[in-house]
């Protein structure tokens, strides 16, 4: 067996500095392996199967490095390595959603050469043997910020990485752990898949329409179009949908375009989708595995949206991202594993796919539940960025960015506002109702002539009523007197367009509360 690196490591990579950074490959057994960079080394043995691992004692941040690998006369040297942070961007589709398709690309990409901002995807990969089976050859490999790569950039990666290199003067290395339409359950180990998110597990097993999922991957029947995800050409649903909002009767002709003519191939049963994405652990076992370990300062996790297809799993969507966080950090042997959620922004309909939003303050309030008990989670809002009809909002560049805030006020020490408001008291004064904030750097701000999302219920019955920011509370007067309980609720629909900020225009945490 030859001497080998793992993919990731690569020419053009960036290595976590600050922390140990463990390397691994494949050598002959028995083998003696070297590993050398800024001028330390560490060394290891293969074992029965050619595996080696070592691990580097912490690098300092660096432009250009050459990475040595020696055993015996063989040589790997891996040219132009940086070292500086590293973030893996994980999830679903709106962390996959490329910069080709971002609404603000066109004013980036002129300018957007930048050697210190790189980008790794990992292949998205469901079933052993995918990459044999369609062309990969344009993912899994390292691209450095230039116009003619940026459009191959996860845009939440992208601008979590500009600001972060920006403050920091350090290169920032983004490792694309995500897939589109994915649910929680495909995330976390297979064995807790089945019991944390039952309903998600049913839903994958009657697709298969009785098919033992077990004889799809023996007999190798997968060799599928809809599970070709390495994009030697950008597919044409993409092209279609993630530049625009699509309309129902546009998606639909397109939609209807698209699958005509097309047969199912590998003698599968008519209309079986072979949803390999979805199978449990699916993908925790072909793209988060491979590269666990890979030193990281932390994980910016965006998904959620497709744990609102199957009833029940909603619920459920709590104690599935406390299992995903969990796994991932015994997968990397870091019990400390910091995560940066993004909580899901306002929807109500995809009009191009036809698919209604079900119960997203539910998974909102999952993510939300595990922030507050989970000191290495922290929440990023963005409730301000939702699309009504579709459930790819366009703008990506405030969600990087406030990402790109919460990591260095958290993680690297850095005095910056970065957490949104959130109320943390109500009482009764008089005829008003007083909230009472944290995190309200600059004070609030209602950015409009109304407090947008914000309800006042009175025996479950709307009541019309003023609102007033007043540096770390918001003043509501009713606009008739109530005498029993009041109950205040604020972004608790699926759709909602909030712009109750504090002053570094970070919006709001949804919320209820009675007084």
């Amino acid at each position: 067996m030859s001497l080998a690196l793992a993919p990731i490591f690569a020419d053009g990579m960036v290595l976590q500095r600050e922390l140990p950074v463990r390397i691994w490959g494949v050598a002959e057994r028995d083998a003696a392996v070297d590993v050398c960079v800024q001028g330390q080394s560490a060394s290891a043995v293969a074992d029965e199967q050619g595996r080696w691992s070592c691990t580097l004692t912490p690098l300092h941040a660096s432009d250009a490095q050459t990475l040595e690998v020696r055993s015996g006369d063989e040589r790997v040297a891996l040219e132009n390595v940086a070292v500086g942070e590293v973030f893996v961007a994980a999830g679903q589709s709106n962390m996959e959603f490329w910069m080709r398709y971002d609404q603000d690309a066109d004013e980036f990409r002129p300018t957007c050469a930048n050697p210190r901002i790189r980008f790794y995807d990992q292949p998205k990969c469901s079933y052993p043997g995918q990459t044999e089976d369609f062309d990969y050859s344009k993912v899994g490999i390292w691209r450095t910020a230039t116009p003619e790569d940026l459009e191959y950039f996860s845009a939440v990666g992208y601008y979590f990485a500009r600001g972060l290199e920006m403050v920091l003067d350090v290169p920032v290395g983004i490792v694309g752990c995500n897939y589109g339409g994915t649910k929680s359950s495909s995330w976390m180990a297979p064995e807790h898949a089945r019991v944390v998110q039952p309903e998600q597990v049913a839903a994958f097993e009657e697709q298969l329409q009785g098919l033992p999922y077990e004889e799809l991957l023996a007999n190798g029947r997968l060799n599928k179009t809809v599970n070709d995800k390495g994009y030697a050409t950008w597919p044409a649903w993409n092209e279609f949908f993630l530049p625009q909002v699509r309309m129902e009767e546009e998606g639909a002709a397109f939609m209807a375009s698209l699958m005509e003519g097309a047969d199912d191939d590998a003698g599968l049963k008519p209309g079986m989708l072979t949803p390999t994405k979805d199978a449990p652990g699916a993908l925790f076992t072909y793209m988060v595995l491979p590269i666990a370990g890979f030193a990281t300062r932390g994980v910016l996790w965006y998904q959620g949206e497709s744990d609102d297809e199957n009833a029940g799993a909603q619920a459920r969507h709590a104690e599935a991202l406390r299992t995903v966080i969990a796994d991932w950090r015994a997968a990397w042997q870091r019990d400390d594993l910091p995560f940066m959620v993004v909580q899901l922004p306002g929807f109500g309909k995809w009009a191009g796919m036809g698919m209604d939003a079900q119960d997203w303050p539910t998974i909102r309030a999952g993510q939300e539940q595990v922030a507050d008990e989970d000191e290495r989670v922290w929440l990023c809002s963005i409730g301000d960025l939702g699309n009504k009809y579709d459930i790819h909002p366009k703008e990506k560049k405030p969600v990087g960015e406030r990402l790109s805030l919460l990591v260095l006020r958290h993680l690297l020490g850095v005095d910056v506002p970065a957490d949104a408001p959130r109320c943390v008291g109500a009482e009764r004064k008089g005829p008003w109702v007083i909230l009472h904030f944290e995190h309200v750097a600059g004070g609030l701000v209602i950015a409009g002539a109304e407090c947008n999302a914000l309800e006042l219920l009175s025996d479950g019955t709307p009541v019309p009523f003023q609102a007033g920011a007043r540096g770390d509370r918001l003043v509501l007067a009713p606009n008739e007197p109530i005498e029993g309980p009041i109950e205040v609720r604020f972004a608790q629909d699926n759709w909602y367009r909030m712009n109750l900020y504090n002053g570094a225009m970070i919006p709001a945490v949804p919320f209820c509360v009675t007084c």
